[in-house]
């Protein structure tokens, strides 16, 4: 297929689906719109009972090698901000890729139909709901459409490659992105007046004091080079300024590569919450939750990966630093031996991903689409 046709098919698809971004487990127009285009095709697919998600066998749909290449679909609930004729308009935004991952998984099935005769087996597209929300994957699994599946693949595209030209992969054997943990604590004092602080038990300044201990965690508990980021992003509390409110509410994200450095920072932010708020008479309620593990690629694939990536002289990157975002691909790759690549498509803005205003280059769209076809022919063959 020419992949100058086969970008322009991706990205007439890709703006589509960024105009109607929807957020969640239920994501009606996103999911009519990839059935309508695999209709198109003259391809069948299979729903998940318990979300959006979907599936669409190529290839001969009896043989039992199958393997399987994973899109997520879902948006995030940000108003956008780009200009673009082609922004959303519903107070959703797709601000971090996931319609051209949708575009691409599509454009995967566009070329897999006119190689359907190299295809030695079944090779399954995974259409996922809710990956923002970490139970997209669960959610697959779950459903049981992803069960005989051999191995997996998936692309996340943007500016996670830091550093990365645009037009280049990261390839990458073990450890590729962070595990993602969610931290809540409700800090409960006694309200009163703000020119009466000594009848209170100030929620705020106990707060503020178990946020600071919370990041020494990271600098004095943890080994320099174990790579870690604690992050404290939500802080509620009060009503009036010269109110001191009776509790203060706290959210925020700890991730790391390694299972027992995961473990020891749960307990010790449940130890210095709990500690700091008996000092200071008021009470902590914590809650650490486990969303998703790291990201950690099987060698074989990345090797197939890498091998495929070299015969279609595509460009890898020859430097990369490990990303501390978390993806829910780690649910898969639990179960199935599999492999996430992260392509560049950073502009010269360079926007970081879940911001408003976030852009991508498309010149090279073709590329995720036709690099995880052709590792699926090259695995398939393989095994048959």
């Amino acid at each position: 297929m020419d992949y100058q046709k086969l970008n322009d098919i991706i990205i007439s698809m890709r703006r589509d689906l960024h105009k109607i971004p929807e957020v969640g487990t239920e994501l009606p127009q996103t999911k009519n719109y990839v059935i309508n285009k695999l209709k198109e095709l003259g391809l069948s697919y299979r729903e998940s009972s318990i979300d959006s998600g979907l599936i669409c066998d190529i290839g001969n749909n009896d043989n039992k090698n199958i393997v399987a290449i994973r899109a997520d679909m879902d948006a995030l609930p940000i108003e956008e901000e780009t200009g673009f004729d082609y922004a959303s308009k519903n107070g959703n935004m797709h601000a971090c890729g996931h319609d051209a991952h949708t575009a691409c998984l599509l454009g995967a099935a566009y070329y897999l139909s006119e190689n359907k005769s190299r295809i030695k087996g079944t090779v399954r597209l995974v259409f996922q709901a809710a990956e923002e929300l970490a139970v997209g994957a669960h959610n697959m699994l779950n459903s049981g459409l992803l069960d005989g599946v051999d191995a997996i693949v998936g692309t996340h595209i943007g500016t996670l490659a830091a550093n990365v030209p645009s037009g280049e992969f990261v390839l990458k054997e073990g450890a590729l992105m962070a595990s993602n943990d969610r931290i809540f604590i409700k800090v409960i004092g006694k309200g009163s007046h703000g020119a009466y602080p000594h009848l209170s038990v100030d929620p705020i300044l106990t707060a503020s004091e178990i946020i600071q201990a919370i990041y020494n965690i990271k600098s004095r508990e943890i080994l320099a080079t174990d790579p870690v980021i604690i992050s404290i992003c939500m802080v509620h509390a009060g009503s009036q300024y010269n109110i001191i409110p009776s509790e203060v509410n706290i959210e925020g994200t700890f991730r790391t590569f390694s299972e027992d450095t995961r473990v020891f920072i749960t307990e010790r932010i449940k130890e210095v919450a709990n500690s700091i708020a008996s000092a200071n008479r008021a009470e902590a309620e914590v809650i650490i939750k486990r969303r998703g593990a790291p990201v950690i690629n099987n060698a074989d694939i990345y090797k197939e990966l890498d091998e495929v990536c070299s015969s279609l002289n595509f460009k890898k990157a020859s430097h990369y630093e490990l990303s501390m975002a978390g993806e829910d691909f780690a649910d898969y790759l639990d179960k199935i031996n599999g492999a996430f690549i992260l392509f560049s498509t950073a502009t010269e803005k360079n926007i970081a991903h879940h911001n408003s205003k976030f852009e991508i280059d498309e010149s090279k769209l073709y590329q995720p689409s036709v690099l995880m076809s052709e590792w699926a022919i090259k695995h398939l063959e393989l095994k048959s």
